[in-house]
């Protein structure tokens, strides 16, 4: 009698214990979200001879009066920053650009733009001493300075190329131009209106690169009498086209 009251009692402990209701799940805590707090810039740059789209492999008449074809324009941009409308700089480290116009790799995203309103965007056409002489091994193989994937890295002179020109005139006679040293860095600073803010994080703009601009202002060059090839960062050849380049980049414009 004593087991069957037992397990009578085991039963409805059983019974007791089953009815219980369940726990209430712990609410669910959302992870809270991160607001951005910088923006990026894609820039496209367009390469024109004079008023016209830049055709690679086909005549174009040069300032100089001369027909000519180019086959090659490459060069690298750096040191990269923009104006706030407080006329402050803020700058945008370690992003470069190698341009290699002739593939139509014509584009460059600049990341980490703090929000704000910018007035101008400033830029440099080549490189500062420290990082033309630097280590390029340092770079990872998809960066643009990385000498991988760069052919513009010129390895005896331990530095780069800043710009690479090259083609042949209407005679056959090939030029190949290329324009390097420290103290032949160009420097840009182009008026802008840019707004960036957490609704509108990612803006595009694009500017001009006057292949004439190369070959004249303040000088005419004429590849038949001034050369057809620069040897060095300080030949004659080389000192007179890059003192014509200053105005290579024109109409900066914000497009989105």
């Amino acid at each position: 009698m004593k087991k069957i009251i037992l397990i009578i009692l085991g039963l409805v402990t059983i019974g007791f214990t089953a009815c219980k209701p369940d726990e209430e799940p712990k609410p669910q805590v959302e992870p809270e979200s991160v607001e951005p707090t910088n923006s990026s810039l894609r820039l496209t740059i367009s390469h024109n001879i004079g008023a016209n789209d830049m055709v690679y492999n086909e005549n174009i008449i040069l300032p100089s009066s001369e027909s000519a074809q180019v086959s090659r324009l490459s060069y690298i941009l750096g040191h990269f920053y923009l104006i706030n409308d407080n006329n402050e700089k803020v700058l945008l480290n370690d992003q470069y650009a190698l341009i290699d116009a002739q593939k139509g790799n014509e584009s460059i995203t600049l990341t980490d733009i703090p929000f704000g309103r910018y007035t101008s965007i400033g830029f440099s056409l080549g490189l500062d001493s420290a990082t033309n002489h630097g280590n390029p091994n340092q770079y990872s193989t998809d960066h643009p300075l990385s000498p991988i994937n760069n052919s513009l890295h010129w390895g005896w002179l331990n530095g780069y190329i800043f710009t690479a020109l090259e083609g042949k005139t209407a005679g056959g006679e090939s030029f190949v131009f290329h324009l390097a040293g420290a103290q032949n860095r160009l420097d840009f600073e182009m008026a802008t209106s840019i707004i960036t803010t957490a609704a509108d994080t990612s803006k595009e703009a694009m500017m001009t690169y006057d292949i004439n601009e190369i070959f004249q202002n303040p000088e005419i060059y004429t590849i038949s009498t001034d050369g057809a090839s620069s040897h060095s960062t300080t030949s004659p050849v080389t000192v007179k086209l890059i003192g014509n380049m200053a105005d290579v980049f024109s109409d900066f414009r914000v497009t989105k």
